[in-house]
């Protein structure tokens, strides 16, 4: 081969020895970084330095350490956290600690690795200012009270029993926080009595101080000593308290002209007058909720409202002064909505209007099957002049439709619907469920009991309520798909379940769920039989 075949011929093979592949470097690093040393060592005595060094085994960074760093006890003054060098975290005291106290500096997810960011999880550092490092543990899980689902992140305290304000207005004597699973692990205890609490805490002080932070608590003193260390797991359950004091949480005008007000707990009875109206008069129709701490007030005449004061008056008194101030246009058509419930012996439509109604059109709504009208009936809710119910005879697996012609309803302000169509049926035979559900509740439990069905998305879809711990509830004609089942101890007897109040010392009330999924099929009896211990 002469040369300058050579000279042409290397240039090819170093393109051909050049492709592009993908670099493979092992499997993904899921692991976090890794404690291998201390300064001064894990589990010491005799604690008395100033600062804390932790080593890890590979590059870090720290995020939200002022979020993830829990010190138990609480110190009162926090320290400051950073990093020295790549590998080492630096935790410097800004007091001294107590005499005779085994501190834990659980500083968990906030140290990560520097590359993939992957934490190190459950990291805890002991050490004790006395001759020996406390050794008790309490345990336990958080869930909602109502909703039954694990709560993270929760703050759980321990207290010295007959420190009532501490919780209010003091210091923890130990902390932890929930898992993901909602558990939680106070390790390192001094043997004593104290009281147990859960917080969901809004500002980082470890003090229940604010509206909207949701608390748990055991109604006794928790002892805590050698031999019940691991034997009882302690459940808390997490509820947000009614106001102590009446007041209007939210005011604001809806787009069909409704002032909303949204109360910070139940009233009996609420009063709205303009202070600042003269001659005239304004009256005000009121819409409530189910709970009572929430209504829409529809006004009487729309003139000059911009222009009042409105005073709010409960059996409490005068809670607050309000002005009424629209923020949308209020649409020019009345708006409709329907929905179709099986009855016995055929459907029932319910029409929901988006404003009072003060007049109704019956000639101008049709039913028609087959072409052909069919009768029914249409009447006014006398609680609710919103809601219209028309019901009209269907042989089941039947379907007919509804049309609403425009001006068939006008509203208190003068306006009218535009056209509403929608079908109604009935299901056919055989293609509905059948649920029996036996209750046996445990001996001493007194009623009434709310028992309820939830589809797939937590919404109940029927209820009933039963005066004994032990009754039987059978739905008829459900639509096929998997349920839960609710049962809620409704120990005031007012149809709704309650939250509790630590004022009182008045736990929520207790709520049970059916530990399984209730599949209801097309054309079975499914019973249930459902024992609480």
């Amino acid at each position: 081969m002469t040369r300058r075949a050579l000279v042409w011929l290397l240039p090819v093979l170093m393109t051909a020895c050049a492709q592009v592949r993908d670099l493979t470097g092992g499997d993904k690093d899921i692991r976090g970084p890794q404690l291998i040393g201390a300064e001064p060592p894990q589990l010491s005595t005799h604690f008395s330095a100033d600062r804390i060094v932790l080593k890890f085994d590979e590059r870090i960074k720290l995020e939200r350490v002022r979020d993830r760093l829990l010190v138990s006890p609480p110190l009162d003054v926090p320290p400051e956290v950073r990093i020295s060098g790549s590998r080492n975290v630096v935790i410097e005291l800004k007091a001294p600690l107590k005499e005779k106290t085994t501190y834990s500096f659980g500083i968990g997810e906030a140290v990560r690795d520097l590359t993939e960011g992957n934490p190190t999880t459950g990291l805890t550092y002991v050490v004790s200012t006395g001759d020996l490092v406390d050794s008790l543990m309490v345990m336990g899980a958080v869930a909602d009270a109502f909703k039954g689902t694990a709560e993270k992140d929760i703050l759980v305290l321990l207290h010295a029993v007959g420190d009532t304000a501490a919780f209010r207005t003091g210091r923890p004597a130990y902390a932890t926080r929930t898992d993901s699973a909602g558990t939680f692990f106070l390790r390192h205890l001094r043997a004593g009595p104290y009281s147990i609490h859960a917080l969901r805490d809004q500002n980082a002080n470890y003090r229940y101080d604010l509206p909207n932070e949701d608390i748990a608590f055991v109604d006794s003193a928790l002892m805590v000593n050698s031999t019940d260390t691991l034997t009882r797991p302690i459940a808390l359950r997490l509820f947000r308290e009614a106001s102590a004091a009446q007041q209007v949480r939210e005011a604001r005008v809806t787009a069909d002209g409704a002032f909303r007000l949204i109360l910070s707990r139940p009233t009996r009875e609420l009063e709205m007058r303009d202070v600042a109206r003269k001659g005239g008069s304004l009256t005000w129709y009121t819409e409530w909720n189910n709970t009572r701490d929430s209504l829409l007030l529809w006004p009487s005449d729309t003139t000059a409202l911009k222009d009042g004061q409105y005073e709010v008056r409960t059996e409490t008194g005068i809670i607050d002064t309000i002005r009424y101030r629209p923020i949308e246009r209020m649409p020019f058509f009345t708006g409709l909505k329907a929905g179709t419930h099986e009855e016995k012996d055929g459907a029932r439509v319910e029409i929901r209007s988006s404003r009072p109604l003060e007049a109704i059109d019956t000639a101008r709504f049709t039913v028609m099957r087959d072409s052909l009208p069919i009768p029914f009936t249409l009447e006014q809710d006398s609680l609710d002049t919103r809601v219209l119910r028309l019901r009209t005879s269907l042989e089941p697996g039947a379907s007919a439709m509804l049309t609403v012609l425009p001006k068939a309803v006008r509203d208190r302000f003068g306006g009218h619907n535009d056209t509403l169509r929608m079908g109604i049926g009935r299901a056919a035979e055989g293609s509905t469920g059948t649920l029996r559900v036996q209750l046996g509740v445990h001996t001493g439990t007194i009623g009434p009991f709310i028992v309820q069905l939830l589809d797939q998305q937590g919404r109940p879809v029927r209820e009933q309520t039963i005066t004994t711990p032990e009754g039987a509830v059978v739905w008829e004609r459900l639509t096929p798909g998997n349920h839960t089942l609710r049962l809620i101890h409704d120990t005031n007897a007012n149809g709704r379940w309650d939250t509790g109040s630590l004022r009182s010392a008045l736990q929520p009330e207790p709520v049970w769920r059916y530990p399984e999924v209730v599949n209801v099929r097309a054309a079975w009896d499914l019973g249930v039989d459902w024992t609480l211990e």
